[in-house]
């Protein structure tokens, strides 16, 4: 009779046991991942090792950092960049750049791409300083980094959020995206940022502007994009020109104008929201004029 009354007693001990484990695991499981930014309210600074140095092409690296733990992510919300300071040859510098990793999901690591420009006489005689530092730094030391920075965020369903006085959320079901050299990599996060995201149907149009073939950042990385966004079902439009292109291209040629914009964008009377990052005088000379003249709205194009 005493073991018949003991056995619920024994039950009830075992259900509490069992559900406590399945408590900690359901935690450890799908608790969200420290993020080495912290919450984003305001910018953190990090010294983080270079895990890893990839050689891409004649001028273009791919650079590996760790985080301060592999359960870390980065916390750099998507349109948001980040920078790297450093003192070289006894003088501060610094300089902004999107990782071309997920800086939300993404744990231990974080990606970054970049051109690395050599001295050029007369124009520019002392190259790029801070992408000729990267490069000549070897795995195991370390870089400083310091964000979220920047002012638009894309929420995701076609949404952006701009810290700016007016209109500070706009929404679109088409994005069209211009950019220019090393410019694509926030493109890129975007557009990876809506194909991951099976509920985000948001279509998509970038126009790459570029000095040849080889000039093409992230080619691979953009091609496997468009293929994974038609087997989703989404619309993802990929169009590059080039100042000097071969004779088999069946891209574009020469500078943006309103024809490559009319050609490759989403028309004004669509209500997109378009996107550029490229050196200033490409904005300033190409392509705001030619929004402007071809009638988009200026508070829905956004300039990184």
């Amino acid at each position: 009779d005493a073991r018949r009354l003991r056995e619920p007693t024994m039950l009830l001990e075992l259900l509490v046991v069992v559900a406590a484990l399945l408590a900690i695991a359901y935690f450890f499981l799908f608790k969200a991942p420290p993020k080495a930014f912290g919450d984003g309210k305001r910018p953190v600074k990090l010294a983080v090792p270079i895990l890893e140095k990839t050689q891409l092409s004649h001028d273009t690296i791919k650079v590996s950092l760790g985080l301060p733990s592999g359960s870390h992510v980065l916390g750099l919300p998507c349109g948001k960049h980040l920078t790297v300071s450093a003192t070289v040859k006894g003088a501060a510098v610094s300089r902004a750049y999107t990782p071309t990793s997920d800086g939300m999901r993404r744990k231990g690591s974080v990606d970054l791409v970049l051109k690395v420009y050599k001295p050029l006489a007369p124009r520019f005689p002392n190259g790029g300083v801070m992408s000729q530092y990267i490069e000549s730094l070897k795995v195991g030391q370390t870089i400083n980094i310091r964000g979220p920075m920047g002012r638009i965020t894309y929420q995701g369903g076609g949404v952006f959020n701009i810290r700016r006085k007016g209109v500070p959320r706009v929404e679109t079901q088409h994005i069209g995206m211009i950019s220019g050299g090393t410019g694509i990599t926030p493109m890129l996060q975007i557009i990876n940022e809506v194909i991951q995201d099976p509920n985000d149907m948001t279509s998509m149009s970038l126009l790459f502007a570029n000095k040849s073939v080889d000039d093409i950042l992230v080619r691979e990385e953009l091609e496997a994009s468009k293929k994974k966004a038609e087997k989703m079902g989404k619309t993802f439009n990929l169009h590059y020109t080039l100042d000097k292109a071969p004779a088999d291209w069946k891209y574009s040629q020469g500078f943006v104008d309103d024809a490559m914009i009319s050609k490759t964008m989403p028309s004004a009377g669509e209500n997109p929201i378009i996107l550029f990052c490229g050196p200033p005088v490409m904005w300033e000379r190409a392509v705001q004029p030619n929004l402007d003249k071809l009638g988009y709205e200026e508070n829905r194009c956004l300039n990184f």
